[in-house]
Order: structure tokens, then sequence, then C-alpha cells
């Protein structure tokens, strides 16, 4: 039997206001950053700063009010200062 490869959940374009920050790190990096996508299990961030895969980070989504610690799963350039990150979230975001 075939192990199934990619995302089991489907992603929504949405534009959701999220802070990125080291775990252990008082204040964000990234204020007032945007997702690209998201889904209850992950989301796709829009950042100026670059993120090594493995790190461990807590997300704000500040207008829900949401925290939650992620995983950076992966960090691509898409412009000279700006990289797109994705998210492995701890546990299922309800937005």
């Amino acid at each position: 039997m075939a192990v199934p490869i990619g995302r089991f959940e489907k992603r929504v374009v949405r534009a959701v206001k999220v802070d990125i920050r080291l775990e252990g790190e008082g204040l964000p990096e990234e204020a007032k950053t945007l997702t690209e996508n998201v889904s209850p299990r992950g989301a796709r961030v829009l950042t100026d700063r670059k993120w090594r895969p493995g790190q461990r980070v807590l997300v704000a989504f500040l207008e829900e009010g949401i925290q939650s610690q992620a995983q950076i799963v992966y960090c691509e350039r898409l412009q000279e200062r700006k990289f797109a990150v994705g998210l492995e979230l701890s546990f299922p975001l309800v937005l």
C-alpha cells in the first residue's frame, strides 16, 4: 500500500496578521506579518526575515487573539529581502 505524500488538509487563501518569534524571545521579530494561506495545521507566511527549517517559533494570530507553537518547515526566497515560510502548527487552528 502506497503512503500518501503532501498535505492532508486543503489550504485557504487568506491574509491574516501574525507575529512570529523564536521560542524564548521577548518581543516579536516580525510585527504584523501576513499569511498567504492557512489550514487548520499550517500556514504560509510572508516575511522579511530568513528562517531555518526546524526552528521552533511562537505565532500569534493578532486579530483572532490566538497563539500557537509552530515549526518552520521551509523558507523560500521570493525577492532580495522577502521570504515565504511554511509553518506547521502544534495544534489545529480554527479561524
